[in-house]
């Protein structure tokens, strides 16, 4: 069992997923934006996070990017939709930035599960320095 924070706006998908997790046992926080995501994350302890990339106000690449230098830095997975961009852009560039790993929207329940359990089993990601002033 592990304490997840999932970050997405589209409300509906955020409760089914949650739903999903915690069926599987894990501790779900949810949050309906990136910022609200980062506030949950600095005021708690989660295993994993799971961020959606196209989102108002603050995007998903931002809270993987807000996250970078977080000790202990968190594993994240991160999510989006079908749009012509995602496969070819924001999916690569959220790996580069940090997530252990990127999946497209729909995502089959077996899939989510599989993917969350892979990467709870690898190491945390090592903490990088702060850029220098």
């Amino acid at each position: 069992m592990a304490s997840i924070l999932l970050i997405d706006d589209d409300r509906d998908l955020l409760n089914v997923t949650a739903a999903i997790l915690r069926q599987a046992g894990h501790i779900v926080d949810t949050a309906p934006d990136g910022k609200t995501g980062l506030a949950l994350y600095r005021a708690g302890r989660h295993d994993l996070i799971i961020t959606d990339i196209v989102m108002p106000d603050m995007e998903g690449l931002e809270v993987i990017t807000g996250l970078r230098h977080a000790a202990p830095r968190p594993r994240i997975i991160a999510i989006s939709g079908d749009s012509k961009y995602s496969k070819s852009l924001y999916l690569p560039t959220a790996r580069q930035l940090g997530a252990q790993r990127a999946l497209a929207k729909p995502i089959r329940p077996e899939m989510l599960l599989q993917t969350v359990a892979e990467v709870l089993a690898e190491p945390p990601p090592p903490t990088s320095a702060p850029p220098a002033s």
